[in-house]
């Protein structure tokens, strides 16, 4: 598939502010075609011309025809439909090396899912009304990726391992229409889709990495993939273990999150030195941004083990600092920016950004509405520093202790109470404690925890 392929779903997708990406379940196709040909209906048009008729009357179709006879889907193909159906010759079979021996070793339910494949059911489309893009197919909604460039082709056309030409278009049935192409169709997994969606940087990483097996895996997997642009933009793509983490925090693993179910915040596949999952943090209120600035422009794409959404820019794992801006804590951003150097001339900033295992308060803007003003450089480091605990490992909501020393006093909590609080030395400002609202952000060099006021030294 050439990048081209990809513009006319991104403009879908930014079309839609309040969607992520192309609505679930519609295919890039003039929805009104099903009506302006003529075909399907509920008496089934013309009697003796359905699709099944016409492949089973065409010796060309020999071997899908018996597959489909298998597989009990050619009464299927003699419903009302209306259906689109991208049919493999004999010469298909024979090129994509399938033979009838192997078709009658394969089960049902392995025949099904392939012919299913090529079908998009409820429109019969023609070949001028094919837009390029995801269309869902009738596979459970595993993704075709269509091109339109120098005729149809699907899933990157000949130049693509898996791909297929449409070699003769437009042959209607009573209850649909049949494009004739050249090779069998497999539905894919993660990395055969990115293929296919030609991402093939991303493709090319994920190699590097070792990481092919692991996303052929049985999953349900999530993954937010970047695409080749994204990649160049980097000033360098990093190698090694680094190159599989990056990779991994593009992942969720366990679920195939669609468009309509992003959460707030969701835990990737990678994993910081204290073996928590990092997380990812979604803002949902105009299209979908990944932290603070990685946008979604084309959305639910599908796999056979997952759900693929292509970003425009590769995701970088957060550290605390970044975890904040991320966040939208714009408020705590300017604060640790304004406060005071440390005595050794560390800014607050720097000190956030190194390697420890700090565990954070971060109070919200309107904490910080509500805190003390005209603080002094000093004052207000100090203020930042008791939101910070270092105590040897990450602590993480479901170990939450009585007490624990912050590098500027100690810090009491009450886990008993709902939801759970936090004071400072000298309380918390507005109340005797701030409220923990939103627990667990994984960071690269720790957790942030999101509380309701500003801590007092």
């Amino acid at each position: 598939m050439r990048t081209k392929t990809w513009i006319a779903l991104a403009v879908c997708a930014l079309a839609l502010p309040l969607a992520f990406g192309c609505d679930d379940g519609d295919d890039p196709i003039d929805s009104g075609m099903a009506e302006d040909t003529g075909t399907g209906g509920d008496d089934g048009g013309t009697m003796g011309n359905t699709i099944a008729d016409i492949a089973t009357a065409d010796e060309n179709f020999s071997m899908l025809v018996a597959a489909a006879d298998q597989a009990g889907l050619v009464a299927v193909l003699e419903a009302p439909g209306p259906y689109t159906v991208f049919a493999p010759t004999n010469a298909a079979f024979e090129a994509s090396g399938i033979t009838m021996e192997m078709i009658e070793g394969m089960s049902n339910e392995q025949l099904t899912a392939i012919l299913t494949y090529h079908v998009i059911s409820g429109a019969a489309v023609d070949s001028g009304s094919i837009t390029a893009g995801p269309a869902a197919s009738a596979a459970g909604g595993v993704s075709l990726i269509l091109g339109t460039e120098g005729g149809v082709t699907i899933n990157g056309g000949n130049a693509v391992t898996g791909g297929a030409d449409v070699v003769m278009a437009d042959i209607e049935a009573s209850n649909g229409i049949i494009h004739v192409i050249d090779r069998v169709l497999l539905p894919p997994d993660i990395p055969m889709l990115a293929t296919y969606a030609g991402l093939t940087t991303l493709v090319g990483a994920v190699a590097d990495a070792d990481l092919v097996e692991t996303l052929q895996g049985e999953g349900p997997f999530t993954v937010f993939a970047p695409t080749n642009e994204a990649f160049e933009a980097l000033s360098a793509v990093p190698t090694g273990d680094a190159l599989a983490q990056v990779l991994l925090y593009h992942v969720i693993a366990g679920a195939a999150v669609p468009s309509g179910e992003v959460p707030d915040f969701a835990n990737s596949a990678a994993t910081n030195a204290y073996g928590n999952g990092l997380t990812l943090i979604f803002d949902t209120s105009d299209g979908v941004t990944i932290n603070g600035f990685v946008n979604v422009s084309v959305a639910n794409v599908v796999a056979t083990n997952g759900i693929v959404h292509v970003v425009d820019a590769v995701l970088i794992p957060l550290n605390v600092p970044d975890a904040a801006g991320a966040a939208g804590l714009s408020e705590l951003v300017t604060a640790v920016g304004a406060a005071a150097p440390l005595g050794d001339g560390t800014t607050v900033a720097e000190a956030l950004s190194a390697n420890e295992p700090y565990t954070v308060f971060a109070p919200t803007n309107d904490a910080f509405g509500r805190a003390p003003g005209d603080l002094s450089a000093e004052a207000l480091r100090d203020v930042l520093l008791t939101h910070v605990v270092n105590a040897g490992a990450p602590v993480l909501s479901d170990g939450i202790p009585a007490t624990a020393d912050s590098l500027n006093g100690t810090l009491t909590f009450d886990t008993a109470a709902t939801p759970p609080t936090v004071s400072g030395p000298s309380g918390a400002t507005g109340a005797g404690a701030a409220d923990i609202l939103i627990t667990d952000i994984n960071v690269t060099n720790g957790v942030v925890h999101v509380i309701s006021e500003v801590l007092l030294p």
